[in-house]
């Protein structure tokens, strides 16, 4: 079905949705609105440390917000927290000796005040006159620091967890580590995860808008969005870090959750929510290259109770790259809004806007293999010649609508579901070298062609999770039980113009480019790309079921996991038969405390994706259905450190994808036929195949991340990856590395407090790292002598300083100085290099950027 996009969403359909969304999470609230808030016992297992951390963390398990003055908190320790209590008599506990008193609110939040004189030996919880207390609104002291290891998160097992208590493999990124680090697009604060590679494609778009991820040497699984998973292309792994709250990953596969993907990993993106205290933050930035952006963050309450709350958020970049007439200005505006009755529901709608206009960024040279004086060497130009027409752009609009709502009554029962509405539409024009192999002319000319493509696609998702714990006396079940769907549909138009632009033959040919003297102009037809008809490309719908079970033994340290879930994928493209698969996929795990501070665990999950066609055959002449299949064993270790400001973790991981359709040699097949022997290759379709493919990835990985100490904090990450193909198709594979994926990675950002005074404020330094080993393209030749390219290893070194001073009325400053690249070594992208095609890394940029935060 060929459908057709506004420039915008409707106004008709963006306040219906809003409207509708709003008055199902209204109505839903005003049902439980003026039920009693639960303080049911739980039990809580914290080790002696810092008061803050202690209540903190107390706060965090409960589902309280809490607020306090740092000053407050400074220097006083807690002791150890074991036992079943409610979470107010847990924090009375180890508030007792501490001079403070505990205000709760009719929310059921907490603040902290100084307790007053006499000091209560107990710390007391207090009320205001006649039960009627004000609303203590969370402050920025209540949110836990940005650079904190053990935060809740519920994208490995659909239920929140602490990082140290979940059986599998996650990790996180903050907003402000993602500023700090200066990452310069959400490609960068990916790969700030070791084992996780990006590598740009040969896509006409541009290496800044077609990249692919893989995670321990596969590609990565689904994208969530808040959770929800995000279909279609790349369009729903975009997105603008300005928006973000947070980056999360789980490594290995998932699809008892998220349905048919690779094996590599679960992204999820966490947009910035509303916040119940005022805040406004203007930042702007600048660079030695001549960029320049800028970002402003407001949030705060709409009204006097602090039940609606909203957020707004605005970025824009300009960025120029170290090649002549290449920039990029990625734009974005993201709107929420919140309603928050009580501790016991909330929802949240949100919508963003982004849009990002760039000259696609491609090839700096290549190699010359036509006879003649340049035989074997590379064009005579600079690193930075351009080989494009000054009218070159891709442009990318997406629009992103999410309505996530989450409602508890108790720890017997808590339902949270969400959906995802996503708009989107690019298109480009690329001028490229036409045969670059054949080198220039005798006058220095070389040929070119205009690539340009438009494409649309829409998609819509969404889930919905109910759970709960049951106690059986000493015996705890947390148990879950959910659903997602989605469907994605895309039109995209053909590659006429490309046949057309070829210099000096097309019938809109582009001008050649002399490279001893460039002349630079416009391509005069990229009109073409526009009159080149969209046609539908594919359509595709998931389903998804499933439930799980945690026990917890009766000796508190013990949890086994035990999870099955059935998922459908089905795509329709334009042509062929369509391909489904369905499949019941397992997940399991142990963990066992062995400290209170200190877990292992073993853990196995699946995942699939559909064969590459519905019509291999058998030898027995069957069509083959049966799915490719994602097959993951990790057992790891991980200790919370300093009262679990920081943690340390290790896993062991082994994944297989296997049971990928296999070509074999010497047969023939039909349908409904057993395979006969043939002497000459068979014609397409007449192939036989078995179920024999196989692609081993095996590695450790290493991570030490959170507040080491008062003034050093740090995210240091290490991945060793193995990844071999031993059955598949392609002869020269057979036992060698998967291409383009280092074996080891190194990634590395540490953050030192230097100074510390009321009249000069914080001064830090910044010391990051990131590494990877030698990498190598496709092999080619066969099983017996294969050969490929290898591009070797290589580190940079990224510096930062920053200064935070406050101000008078409550604002603070900050002023942030990064040089990434800081030695500006010369390196080339993961999947171009020398020998054939080159395309250089980026080179040393300094940046600057002030922030002032009221």
């Amino acid at each position: 079905m060929v459908f057709a996009r506004p420039s915008f969403l409707s106004p008709a359909f963006t306040l219906s949705t809003v409207a509708i969304a709003l008055a199902g999470s209204i109505a839903m609230a005003a049902a439980h609105a003026q039920q009693p808030v639960s303080s049911a016992p739980q039990i809580f297992r914290i080790p002696a440390g810092t008061l803050e951390v202690t209540l903190r963390r107390i706060a965090r398990e409960s589902g309280r917000g809490i607020s306090a003055d740092p000053a407050l908190l400074a220097d006083k320790r807690a002791r150890a927290l074991e036992g079943s209590f409610t979470p107010e008599q847990a924090a009375q506990r180890v508030l007792e000796g501490s001079d403070l008193t505990l205000v709760v609110t009719p929310g059921g939040d907490w603040s902290l005040r100084a307790a007053p004189a006499p000091a209560s030996t107990g710390a007391a919880v207090s009320s205001a006159p006649g039960g009627n207390l004000a609303t203590v609104t969370v402050t920025a002291a209540s949110e836990p620091p940005a650079y904190m290891a053990d935060r809740p998160t519920s994208i490995a097992t659909k239920t929140d967890m602490l990082p140290r208590l979940t059986p599998f493999s996650v990790d996180q990124v903050s907003e402000e580590m993602i500023q700090e680090r200066g990452d310069a697009n959400i490609f960068t604060t990916l790969e700030g995860f070791a084992g996780l590679t990006t590598n740009s494609s040969n896509s006409d778009a541009g290496g800044g808008h077609s990249r692919a991820i893989q995670i321990r040497g596969f590609s990565n699984g689904q994208t969530l969005v808040n959770g929800i998973p995000s279909y279609g292309n790349s369009a729903g792994l975009i997105r603008s870090t300005d928006s973000l709250e947070s980056v999360e990953l789980l490594r290995g596969p998932a699809g008892l959750y998220y349905g048919a993907a690779e094996p590599g990993g679960v992204i999820s993106y966490n947009y910035k929510r509303p916040k119940q205290t005022p805040a406004y933050v203007l930042r702007t930035d600048m660079d030695n290259k001549g960029s320049y952006g800028g970002m402003a963050d407001m949030t705060g309450p709409l009204d006097a109770e602090g039940t609606l709350l909203y957020r707004l958020v605005g970025s824009y970049r300009h960025r120029k790259d170290d090649q002549d007439h290449v920039w990029a200005a990625p734009r974005s505006l993201m709107a929420a809004l919140s309603y928050k009755p009580d501790r016991r529901f909330s929802t949240t709608l949100t919508y963003e806007r982004s849009k990002a206009t760039s000259v696609p960024e491609q090839e700096n040279n290549f190699r010359i293999a036509a006879k003649g004086p340049l035989n074997g060497q590379y064009y005579p130009v600079s690193k930075e010649f351009f080989w494009g027409s000054l009218n070159d752009r891709v442009t990318r609009e997406t629009d992103t609508l999410i309505w996530d709502a989450t409602w508890s009554s108790s720890e017997a029962l808590k339902i949270r579901g969400g959906l995802n509405y996503q708009d989107y539409a690019q298109s480009w024009q690329n001028t490229r070298v036409r045969n670059p192999q054949n080198g220039p002319n005798q006058w220095g000319e070389v040929s070119r062609y205009v690539s340009g493509r438009r494409e649309e696609g829409r998609s819509y998702s969404g889930s919905l999770d109910i759970s709960g714990t049951v106690r059986h006396g000493s015996w705890r079940n947390d148990w879950l039980a959910g659903f997602g769907f989605g469907h994605s549909e895309s039109n995209a138009s053909g590659r006429q113009v490309a046949n057309q632009s070829v210099s000096g033959s097309g019938a809109f040919p582009v001008t050649p480019l002399n490279i001893y003297r460039p002349a630079y102009s416009d391509y005069l037809y990229g009109f073409r790309i526009w009159d080149d008809p969209l046609v539908p490309i594919a359509t595709r719908n998931d389903r998804s079921f499933y439930l799980q079970d945690m026990l917890h033994l009766p000796n508190g340290r013990t949890r086994l996991m035990l999870g099955m879930g059935w998922s459908r994928y089905q795509s329709e493209p334009l042509t062929g038969a369509a391909t489904k698969a369905d499949k019941w996929s397992p997940r399991l795990a142990a963990m066992h405390d062995i400290t209170d501070a200190t877990t292992v665990y073993a853990s196995y999950g699946e995942s699939f994706v559909p064969q590459g066609s519905l019509s291999y055959l058998d030898t027995g002449g069957n069509y083959i259905t049966a799915p490719v299949e994602g097959v993951q064993y990790e057992v790891g270790v991980k200790h919370d450190l300093f009262g679990g400001a920081a943690m340390l973790t290790g896993a062991l991981f082994r994944v297989d994808k296997k049971n990928a359709a296999t070509e074999l040699d010497g047969l023939e097949c039909a349908p409904g036929q057993p395979a006969v022997r043939t002497a000459t290759p068979p014609l397409a379709g007449d192939q036989c195949y078995s179920l024999a493919g196989l692609t081993r990835a095996q590695g450790l990985e290493l991570r030490l991340s959170g507040q080491i100490t008062d003034g050093w904090t740090a995210q240091i990450g290490y991945s060793y990856t193995d990844a071999k193909y031993l059955e598949t198709s392609t002869r020269a594979n057979i036992g060698r590395t998967v291409e383009y994926t280092p074996k080891h990675n190194l990634s590395v950002w540490n953050k030192f407090r230097v100074h510390r005074s009321a009249e000069l404020g914080e001064f830090h330094l910044g010391l990051g790292l990131r590494a990877w080993s030698k990498a190598h393209s496709a092999w080619t030749g066969n099983a017996a002598r294969a050969t490929t390219n290898w591009n070797p290893g290589y580190g940079l070194v990224d510096l930062a300083f920053f200064w935070d001073k406050p101000l008078a009325g409550g604002k603070k400053l900050k002023l942030s100085l990064n040089v990434s690249n800081a030695f500006n070594k010369q390196y080339y992208e993961r999947r171009r290099f020398p020998p054939e095609t080159m395309l250089y890394g980026d080179e040393r940029r300094v940046s600057l950027a002030a922030q002032l935060a009221f």
